[in-house]
C-alpha cells in the first residue's frame, strides 16, 4: 500500500466519512487552480519538467465543487493531480482544516527529511488551536465523549492521564498575551511540557501531567491526609500567583482531578466550564474554582427555578433581609466553613465567643432556624445558596 493510499485509510477510519483518491483531468485541475486565493493552504508549488512549467496546489490546498466534493490536495508532486475526495456536507469545517494541515505537514516532513534546516515553526500552536476548534464543536453538538482523534495524539504532547485548568481572563483591556509568551510562563511554574490549548479569545485549556504537580508542593506530607482536594487548590493558588504577576485585572481558573485524555477530554471541558459558572455564582469573591468542592451548589443548580423561588418564599419570604445583611452573610459563611464549630469561627471573625453566640440568636428569632442543630443548619445553608443564585440574576 502507497504512503498516500495509507493516509486515505487513516482517514476515513478515524473521521468516518467516505473518501476516496481521484486522479483530476486537464479541465478539472484548472478549476482546483482558478479556485486558489492568497492563503497559505493555497500556496501554489511550480515544479519544471524540461521546458514546461507545471503548476499545482500545495499539499492541503481544499477546493469545494459544484458537485458537492471537496478536494484535498495530496503531497505527490506529478501529474495528473491526484486530490482526496470527500462529500462536502460530510465534512465539518474543523475537519477539513484538520485534514488540509495534515497533508500539509506530511509534504513538511519530506522536506525535512531533505533538509535539515527546514523549520515548521508555529506547528505545535496550529494543532493547539486545531484541537481547541474541535473541542468546541463537540461541547456544541453535546458530544462528550468523543475519542481524541489520532492526529492529534502525535503532534502534542499528550499523555493517557492528565490534570485540566480552565483559564478565563475578563479583564477588559487585558495586556497582550500571546500563544508563546503564555506558553513559556506555564512551562516555567509547572517544571515540564505542558498543553496549552486556545478556545476563544481570552479563554485557554492548560493540561498538565500530573506528576508534575506532585514536584511543586514541598509539603505533601501535610496534606496527605486532605486528599487530592487540598494539593489541587494548593496548586492552583500558585498558578493564580504566577498569573497575576505578569496581567492586570479580573481572571478566574477552574480545576478538576486527573482526566482521561483520549476519552473524556470533551466531558472535561463541558464540566469545567460548568464549575466556573457554579462557582462564581456561590462563590463570588473566589477566583479558584474546583469541581470536587462544589457538590452541594452543583445539586442546588440543577433545581428549576420555579421550584427554587418556591423554597425560598417557604423559608425565606418574611426575613429575606437577613440574608442581604453583611455582617449576617459573613457570620454564616465562616460558621459553615468551619464545620459549625462556635470557638474556631469566634477566632477566625475576630470577635468574643459570646459575640458570635448573640449573632447566632439574632439569626434563630428572625428565621426560627437555630444553626446550631444539624437540620436547622441544612436549612439555612440551602436557603443562603438559593438566595445567592436568585440574588445574582
Amino acid at each position: 500500500m502507497t504512503e498516500i493510499a495509507q493516509i486515505l485509510q487513516s482517514l476515513k477510519s478515524t473521521l468516518d466519512i467516505p473518501m476516496t483518491l481521484k486522479s483530476l483531468n486537464e479541465k478539472e485541475a484548472r478549476m482546483f487552480l482558478n479556485s486558489m486565493t492568497v492563503d497559505e493552504h493555497m500556496a501554489a508549488d511550480i515544479t519544471k519538467k524540461e521546458k514546461s512549467v507545471s503548476v499545482l496546489p500545495a499539499p492541503g490546498a481544499f477546493y469545494i465543487t459544484k458537485q458537492g466534493e471537496v478536494w484535498f490536495a495530496t503531497p505527490e508532486r506529478h501529474e495528473p493531480l491526484t486530490v482526496i475526495a470527500a462529500p462536502a456536507d460530510q465534512v465539518t469545517e474543523t475537519e477539513v482544516k484538520l485534514i488540509g494541515l495534515l497533508l500539509s505537514n506530511l509534504s513538511d516532513s519530506d522536506a525535512s527529511a531533505k533538509n535539515p534546516r527546514h523549520n515548521s515553526k508555529g506547528e505545535e500552536e496550529q494543532y493547539a488551536q486545531m484541537l481547541g476548534e474541535w473541542l468546541q464543536e463537540r461541547i456544541k453538538v453535546d458530544d462528550y465523549h468523543a475519542s481524541l482523534p489520532e492526529e492529534y495524539k502525535g503532534n502534542i504532547s499528550l499523555v493517557d492521564h492528565m490534570t485540566p485548568f480552565l483559564l478565563v481572563n475578563e479583564s477588559e483591556h487585558p495586556a497582550q498575551t500571546t500563544f508563546k509568551s503564555l506558553q513559556r510562563l506555564l512551562r516555567s511554574y509547572f517544571g515540564g511540557e505542558i498543553v496549552l490549548i486556545p478556545l476563544q479569545d481570552k479563554v485557554w485549556i492548560i493540561l498538565a501531567d500530573p506528576h508534575l504537580l506532585d514536584d511543586l508542593v514541598d509539603d505533601k506530607d501535610e496534606i496527605a491526609g486532605e486528599g487530592d482536594q487540598n494539593l489541587l487548590e494548593l496548586f492552583c493558588m500558585g498558578l493564580y500567583e504566577l498569573v497575576s504577576n505578569e496581567w492586570v485585572g479580573d481572571f478566574h481558573i477552574a480545576a478538576m482531578p486527573t482526566i482521561n485524555v483520549q476519552k473524556d477530554l470533551p466531558n472535561g471541558l463541558r464540566e469545567l466550564r460548568e464549575t466556573m459558572v457554579i462557582g462564581r455564582t456561590f462563590q463570588v469573591k473566589e477566583r479558584i474554582h474546583l469541581s470536587n468542592g462544589l457538590h452541594l451548589e452543583r445539586l442546588l443548580f440543577s433545581i428549576p427555578e420555579v421550584q427554587r423561588n418556591r423554597f425560598l418564599e417557604e423559608y425565606a419570604g418574611h426575613h429575606a433581609g437577613i440574608f442581604e445583611d453583611a455582617e449576617t452573610l459573613s457570620t454564616l459563611e465562616s460558621f459553615f466553613e468551619l464545620d459549625c464549630n462556635v470557638s474556631e469561627t469566634a477566632k477566625q471573625l475576630y470577635i468574643h465567643r459570646n459575640t458570635l453566640l448573640y449573632r447566632l440568636d439574632k439569626i434563630k428569632q428572625e428565621t426560627g432556624l437555630d444553626v446550631r442543630s444539624f437540620g436547622d443548619a441544612v436549612l439555612v445553608k440551602i436557603t443562603l445558596l438559593l438566595y445567592k443564585v436568585t440574588k445574582r440574576k
